[in-house]
């Protein structure tokens, strides 16, 4: 029965990250292992001395406040489909996590309804490890009703900043920063999200060099990699080094 740790979270838990986060987000591919994964970890959460109050219980969706010593967090356990680009990865810290990409990918849909301004702070402070015009053109995958030019236009649209949250956040970068930085990374993914219509791309998938590394649909010796049902590793042959 699987399970893993999605949302700000997996992309935020090293202590050198961009920002903290005030919840830890349980995804699980099955509805029957939101009930029983909640339940245990309840259990167990209690017998190690917490504190907990449910706040949302249902099917699909739980929601609790753990607390001890002064400190609180609240844990999610939410049912999500399992169409990923990537299997989850094992972490040293969250056990195992969601991709980075398709992490970022469901932000960038999430940013799309949403004013939340630590989704800015998510999506800028990966460009350099994912490419917020790779991430854009793919997340479309996992909601077929857009394009990219649409999902960036309703990001830009939600792309508000409240000074509070900065620092509620921990985040370093003032508002102006975050600001400014965003603006530019927008106008960059809108260029190459153009180009890539030009060309008459594929739109949803992901482009990846031989190393397996996320690139762009120009590059190079890039693939095409779709998302599936759990997520692939692609698989690399007639490689030379």
């Amino acid at each position: 029965m699987e399970s893993h740790i999605a949302g700000g979270i997996a992309l935020n838990a090293d202590p050198a990250s961009a920002r903290l986060s005030n919840d830890i987000d349980i995804f699980h591919d099955e509805i029957a292992a939101v009930a029983i994964a909640s339940e245990a970890d309840l259990l167990s959460l209690r017998s190690a001395g917490y504190s907990v109050e449910r706040l949302v219980w249902q099917d699909t969706f739980r929601r609790a406040s753990v607390e001890r010593d002064g400190g609180s967090v609240k844990i999610d356990w939410a049912h999500d489909s399992a169409w990923r680009f990537f299997p989850v990865e094992p972490d040293p810290i969250l056990v195992w996590r969601l991709h980075r990409f398709d992490a970022l990918a469901n932000k960038t849909l999430a940013m799309s309804a949403r004013n939340e301004t630590r989704d800015l702070v998510d999506l800028v402070s990966n460009q350099q490890v994912m490419p917020l015009h790779a991430v854009v053109w793919g997340a479309c995958s996992k909601d077929p009703g857009f394009t990219p030019a649409l999902l960036l236009e309703l990001m830009r649209r939600n792309a508000k900043i409240d000074p509070d949250a900065l620092v509620d956040m921990g985040v370093l970068m003032t508002p102006v920063e975050l600001k400014l930085k965003w603006l530019n990374l927008a106008e960059e993914t809108e260029i190459e999200i153009t180009r890539a219509a030009k060309a008459g791309t594929e739109i949803g998938v992901v482009f990846l060099a031989p190393d397996g590394s996320v690139k762009w649909f120009d590059t190079p010796g890039a693939t095409i990699h779709r998302a599936t049902l759990g997520g692939v590793i692609p698989r690399l042959s007639g490689v030379h080094y």
